[in-house]
């Protein structure tokens, strides 16, 4: 039994048809049934059974789908280790991560990086958590950049930061004066929100927040993009909620006013690989440069260096004033 086939069968397991498992193999379905057919034959048992869609494995199956995986790992990383051995400062890697962590994250990691490794090619791919946790799973990305909503046993999570979350208002807008600026949560009952949708991991800390301070939001707008809604709240068109990593390094910041939230809202950031991965040198460079480059702009890893409150109040002043000082020139 070969390599080839082992993944080929476990791809029809992961697919839950051969029909999927063939478009993903490139393979036609004829090649990938009959290579399901001789290994069956070569075990004398049926690996899945026919009668259930998605295909589901047998108790026979399961055995072998878990052999199989284990093999394949074992062939994956002991390539992993062999290559290192012969080129420790050149290959490839595959990151998985959001797209505004992206926009906010690879212009801050990859030029140390690439400076220290110029011989590493580094491929991005962006997506939600679900989809990236499964592509890690799959064996497609080598690491994804992820909060923890839930701890999947498969994988191992290692800590870069941990993000407060951040009520944001713009300086600018016509929803009181009592609002400028914000001093709670309890100020913003009358104010439109921009949101991410429902699904996605911020809007459901978004949610518990309102819900927790009993506010029943008018909602304005709602987009998959934190950077979205930032822009639309720098704008004047409504507040919105974002963690604090994302405002510290957006530039619209000077452009609202912030309220920070309790601590018990805060979200770590975590890099995250399967257990069963030999971690490269080159995977291990990525992360300590990765984790010691966010910590260069404010950051400690486990918390955020957050302004104090004071800080705050004194950024709230300056802005207020400025505000103030652009009205009487327009009179």
């Amino acid at each position: 039994m070969t390599d080839k086939q082992l993944e080929y069968v476990v791809t029809i397991a992961t697919e839950g048809s051969v029909s999927r498992a063939a478009e993903r193999l490139f393979v036609s379905q004829s090649s990938l049934s009959q290579t399901l057919a001789r290994v069956e034959e070569e075990l004398g048992v049926e690996i899945f059974s026919r009668s259930s869609f998605p295909l589901t494995p047998t108790y026979a199956g399961e055995l072998f789908l878990s052999s199989a995986s284990q093999i394949l790992d074992i062939k994956n990383n002991l390539t992993a280790r062999y290559k290192e051995i012969k080129e420790e400062t050149a290959g490839r890697i595959h990151i998985g991560l959001s797209q505004d962590r992206n926009l906010i994250f690879t212009p801050i990691i990859l030029p140390p990086f690439i400076k220290q490794y110029p011989n590493v090619d580094i491929v991005f791919t962006e997506s939600d958590q679900n989809r990236l946790d499964h592509l890690l799973l799959d064996r497609k990305i080598d690491i994804i950049i992820t909060i923890r909503p839930q701890i999947r046993r498969e994988l191992l999570y290692f800590p870069i930061l941990t993000e407060q979350m951040f009520l944001v208002l713009p300086i600018h807008h016509n929803f009181g004066d009592y609002l400028h600026p914000p001093k709670s949560i309890a100020d913003f009952r009358r104010v439109p929100f921009i949101l991410t949708k429902s699904g996605n991991n911020l809007r459901t800390m978004c949610n518990q927040i309102l819900d927790e301070a009993r506010i029943s939001p008018r909602i304005l707008m709602e987009t998959s993009s934190m950077d979205v809604c930032l822009r639309m709240a720098a704008k004047g068109l409504g507040a919105t909620i974002i963690p604090s990593m994302f405002y510290n390094l957006h530039e619209c910041k000077n452009n609202v006013y912030i309220l920070p939230l309790s601590s018990k809202y805060n979200r770590e950031i975590f890099f995250a690989y399967r257990k069963e991965m030999y971690l490269s040198f080159i995977l291990k460079e990525f992360i300590r440069i990765a984790t010691e480059s966010l910590s260069s702009y404010n950051y400690s890893i486990g918390m955020i260096n957050a302004p104090s409150a004071e800080e705050h109040e004194k950024i709230f002043q300056e802005r207020l004033k400025q505000q103030h000082s652009e009205k009487e020139k327009m009179v």
